[in-house]
């Protein structure tokens, strides 16, 4: 790519052209700094045709549905495994509500999701955990880490997931489960 370059009159220095602002807001994206930012990024980059709804109030482009999407994947990332764990996370962050209208999912309802929705939570996942690989790189605690590697361990912290919600199902009493 060439630039335009010309002498500005009052000094030695040549003058550079550059795209107007209004461009650069567009077409440059700011790379996340947290890992929050880094899952809701990647939430709000899943497809609507490929997410299924958390309810039957949830339309395009499916708040709920990216809420909880976001909440599991972030669980996940920090190596929070139990759906009742998650459930009570939920409860207790303030702008998770906000963002489910008040109905707060409980466990029952994440692991229905997790079931539905495994694909965008492990690409979520998955964003996450690349997310956290390069900040343990950019401090020298990891040298490099493959893709492939990122999608394994993305994938068997949701198996873990499910594994730790059949314990805590295989333990309930079976009236709590009729539930």
């Amino acid at each position: 790519m060439t630039t335009m370059t010309m002498r500005d009159r009052r000094t030695i220095f040549p003058a550079v052209r550059t795209a107007p602002r209004t461009v650069f807001e567009y077409t440059v994206t700011a790379s996340p700094r947290t890992i929050g930012q880094a899952i809701q990024a990647a939430a709000d980059a899943i497809e609507d045709d490929s997410l299924r709804r958390l309810s039957p109030d949830d339309a395009p482009p499916f708040p709920q549905a990216r809420a909880v999407l976001a909440l599991l994947a972030h669980c996940y990332a920090l190596q929070i495994y139990s759906s009742r764990e998650a459930a009570s996370l939920a409860a207790r962050d303030r702008s998770f509500p906000c963002l489910c209208q008040e109905e707060l999912p409980d466990a029952c309802v994440l692991r229905r999701f997790r079931a539905e929705n495994r694909e965008a939570i492990a690409r979520c996942l998955a964003t996450a955990l690349r997310f956290l690989v390069e900040q343990k790189i950019s401090s020298g605690v990891v040298t490099k880490a493959g893709v492939p590697h990122v999608a394994e361990e993305a994938s068997r912290r949701i198996i873990m997931a499910m594994f730790v919600d059949s314990l805590e199902l295989d333990g309930e009493p079976e009236e709590d489960l009729a539930a």
